[in-house]
């Protein structure tokens, strides 16, 4: 059985920051929706219509916001540890040419 290698733990800082990105996302969303009812833009729409709307909106916020905290976290905390792994490894061809 291999041993893999542990995953740093983000920081508190960086969860605390997760969930100000979720809650934005949300009030977001909430906003679009509410600004779409307000200008008329449900009028003409049935019940499932409507749905349709608020469900696409949430779930493209969602996705594009997820993706860019995917980015965004992945070049924060794992890109570094890559790095220095790679260095280690390829020392001995840095130090003698």
């Amino acid at each position: 059985m291999a041993i893999s290698p542990s995953r740093p733990s983000p920081p508190v800082s960086a969860r605390i920051g997760l969930a100000r990105i979720i809650a934005g996302t949300l009030l977001l969303d909430v906003l679009t929706i509410a600004g779409t009812y307000v200008f008329g833009g449900f009028t003409g729409l049935s019940i499932g219509g409507v749905m349709a709307l608020i469900l696409g909106v949430t779930f493209s916020y969602a996705l594009g916001v997820g993706l860019m905290v995917a980015v965004f976290y992945s070049s924060r905390f794992y890109d570094e540890s890559a790095h220095e792994a790679a260095l280690d490894h390829f020392k001995d061809r840095r130090e003698n040419p």
